[in-house]
């Protein structure tokens, strides 16, 4: 599937959902903003609510990664023929693999930010490598962190450049959100994420299924886990 295959695709699987996809995205937005409301405005004698106010906020977004696969379930299920839910945003917590999530994120977006340290290029080259991990849980909810991240990392491996250009398809729509008073936003932000779901499909193999999930676990022994050489880091 190339890129305008994904984007006509991903135009046929929001038809009809445009505004509830949108709510979705909008709700994961003011989800995040939560840890925001926490910071005080600072003053000479607020200093120290304010340093508070900036631990307790920090401790609440990092507990909160997880609910970025809210949105990646509910239009992985509306790409499958599925009925869209926003329960999602809870699954991580009520199926116990929140911890996973956030740690794979947190050490990806460790990654990332030391990549943007070294010239930016780097930074970028970790993030699309790692940006398929919060989809890596769809297929298998049971899966450990170091998994998640070389998933992510096999997936992207040679398609960096795609997803970097199907980004860059995109940045039209952007430049004119605002002439549109962000209204264009309602469709542009399903469009993407619809599109972002297709591109997993492509490049991961998983196919698309109508059918109800059916979620396998399987006990993985810490003795039968590869280990993988650090030359693979840079592939």
């Amino acid at each position: 599937m190339n890129r305008i295959e994904m984007k006509n695709k991903a135009k046929e699987t929001i038809k009809g959902k445009v505004f509830f996809s949108f709510i979705v995205i909008l709700l994961y937005g003011l989800i995040m903003g939560l840890p925001d409301m926490l910071i005080p405005i600072s003053g000479s004698r607020e200093a120290a609510f304010a340093g508070i106010g900036s631990l307790i906020a920090a401790v609440l977004s990092i507990f909160l990664i997880p609910v970025r696969f809210g949105v990646a379930q509910y239009f992985h299920d509306i790409s499958n023929g599925r009925e869209g839910r926003i329960d999602g945003f809870l699954a991580p917590y009520k199926e116990k693999f929140w911890e996973e999530m956030i740690k794979a994120r947190l050490i990806a977006t460790i990654y990332t930010i030391l990549g943007m340290i070294c010239f930016v290029i780097p930074g970028i080259f970790m993030a699309l490598k790692y940006s398929q991990i919060e989809y890596c849980f769809l297929d298998n909810k049971q899966i450990k962190y170091k998994e998640a991240m070389s998933r992510s990392a096999e997936i992207m491996k040679n398609n960096k450049m795609d997803l970097f250009v199907l980004y860059l398809s995109f940045f039209g729509w952007m430049l004119l959100i605002p002439l549109t008073l962000g209204v264009l936003a309602i469709f542009v932000g399903p469009y993407m994420e619809a599109a972002m779901i297709q591109f997993f499909y492509a490049k991961s193999g998983s196919i698309p299924s109508s059918e109800p999930e059916v979620v396998v676990i399987e006990e993985i022994s810490p003795a039968k886990e590869e280990k993988k050489d650090d030359s693979d880091f840079w592939k």
